[in-house]
């Protein structure tokens, strides 16, 4: 640990180390994680429609649960290490632990009202039981994910994040394709979350030995700041996860696989956007400690723009992606992409808020705000899904991301951390953003038009980094230089 103070000293906050390690979870996260994106016309054409959005609504409901068994305490690890530094793998081994425990308990409550939660959930009760072992063990995978970021460690990330997607998905893929149709969603679920629960189960040993501790003061500094969050990212994640859930509930299975394309079409999107800002929190952080504000001001404008571009991007080309993932059955789902984008990069230049708000330990009212514009968008879903149809999970979906930025931003500024902030380029790159949205049903219906949008695009993308190269090469040479 004192060779990492020393580094710290050093280096900790320079935005050359941040764009050298970031590289590496970027590139793990969002190349590695493609391989998800890349299968999904295997699966697609493999399985049924209709398995197909069974295990789309198991899959929501995991990564729904992993929130609340989670409790999001592995988002305190990088606030922690400012406040244990020197004993820093104690407070990762008592999160480790407390979140199994946690995780079990929910199990336990799970089995005990199982009658009234089954028809809930939708879910054979036969997967249930798996659902809640790859939920134990999820979190001891974030848990040491978050840990290895905040020591800015991004090639053990690269690594295993590797190793967690490629062998669980290659064991899926060879499962479905070996057994009988009627057994192939059983294949997926049991050939992609058992090895993945095996690896998790593998990391959490060392964390939990590492540090040895389960003290009550570390266990209350993560509840304190942990629930706020959990309830924080739980609303949030509602709004775009629970887009299948309602849609199968209401609409049925194959309404349920529609909206799933429309998910892993932007899922890489999703993958993008989460990497960066996952690199990007360890670095922002360590400017608020060091009250570097015009660094942050300065730079996190890279950030932004790069969030702006591959939406723009994705949105573009929307019906080609569309067509691979699924073909021509799916095509009822390329309209909502753009709003769905457009919800997403308001939810990842938020994060700046909320990674701000998480230094300052101050959390508790963007839970609050969060949850009550959450609440407000699920029933405006299942309010008005039969009359407008799909569209209205796109269209809510941005409308309360939006709203969801607008009110961290006051937060922030509240906070007093304003001087971090640039918000009037934050609000053009947004505007820009926004006005391509809103223009997508007509450039969907006149190919030729898009087709000179994209073109325009690329020049626009080439000019840009022609007029900074200097500035773009001085960068990553700066980062090249800069041991992690």
């Amino acid at each position: 640990m004192n060779t990492i103070k020393t580094e710290e000293k050093v280096q900790r906050g320079n935005s050359a180390l941040a764009v050298k390690a970031g590289f590496w979870y970027v590139l793990s996260s969002f190349l590695v994680k493609g391989i998800s994106f890349l299968t999904t016309p295997i699966f697609s054409r493999l399985m049924s429609k209709g398995d197909y959005g069974e295990f789309s609504n198991f899959a929501s409901w995991e990564a729904t649960l992993l929130v609340i068994t989670s409790l999001e305490m592995y988002h305190t690890l990088t606030r922690a290490y400012y406040d244990f530094t020197e004993d820093y793998d104690k407070y990762v081994s008592t999160v480790t632990t407390l979140s199994c425990g946690v995780t079990l308990l929910f199990y336990v409550l799970f089995l005990c009202f199982k009658d009234f939660l089954l028809p809930v959930v939708s879910i054979p009760e036969q997967y249930i039981h798996l659902m809640f072992i790859a939920l134990l063990f999820q979190s001891c995978k974030q848990v040491f994910l978050t840990r290895e970021r905040t020591l800015y460690r991004y090639k053990s990330v690269a690594i295993l994040t590797a190793v967690n997607l490629v062998i669980p998905t290659g064991i899926a893929i060879a499962l479905v394709c070996l057994v009988p149709e009627g057994s192939r969603l059983s294949a997926r679920l049991y050939g992609y979350y058992i090895p993945s629960a095996i690896i998790g189960a593998c990391l959490a040993i060392p964390l939990i030995l590492r540090g040895k501790s389960f003290r009550g003061s570390y266990i209350r500094y993560a509840l304190k700041l942990s629930i706020p969050l959990c309830i924080q990212y739980l609303t949030a994640h509602l709004l775009t996860s629970t887009n299948t859930i309602i849609a199968k509930s209401m609409l049925g299975a194959e309404a349920a696989a529609v909206v799933s394309i429309t998910s892993s079409t932007i899922h890489i999107l999703t993958i993008f956007f989460n990497s960066v800002s996952g690199a990007l929190t360890t670095w922002l952080m360590d400017n608020l400690e060091q009250k570097n504000s015009k660094r942050v001001r300065k730079d996190m404008m890279f950030y932004v723009a790069l969030l702006a571009a591959v939406s723009i991007g994705v949105l573009l080309l929307a019906p080609e992606v569309v067509a691979i993932l699924g073909g021509a059955k799916y095509k009822e789902a390329v309209p909502l992409i753009p709003y769905l984008s457009l919800g997403i990069f308001f939810q990842s230049v938020s994060s700046i808020f909320t990674i701000t708000l998480t230094y300052d330990k101050n959390v508790v009212w963007t839970a609050v705000w969060t949850g009550i514009i959450a609440a407000l968008s699920v029933v405006t879903k299942i309010l008005l899904l039969n009359e407008v149809g799909l569209m209205v999970l796109a269209y809510t979906n941005a409308a309360a991301f939006m709203l969801m930025f607008f009110v961290n931003y006051i937060l922030v500024r509240r906070a007093g951390y304003a001087q971090y902030m640039n918000m009037p380029k934050l609000l053009l790159v947004g505007l820009v953003v926004l006005v391509l949205t809103l223009g997508s049903t007509f450039l969907y219906s006149h190919r030729f038009v898009r087709y000179g949008f994209i073109a325009a695009f690329v020049v626009v993308v080439l000019v840009f980094v022609i007029m900074k190269r200097k500035l773009i090469i001085g960068f990553i040479r700066k980062a090249g230089r800069t041991k992690l």
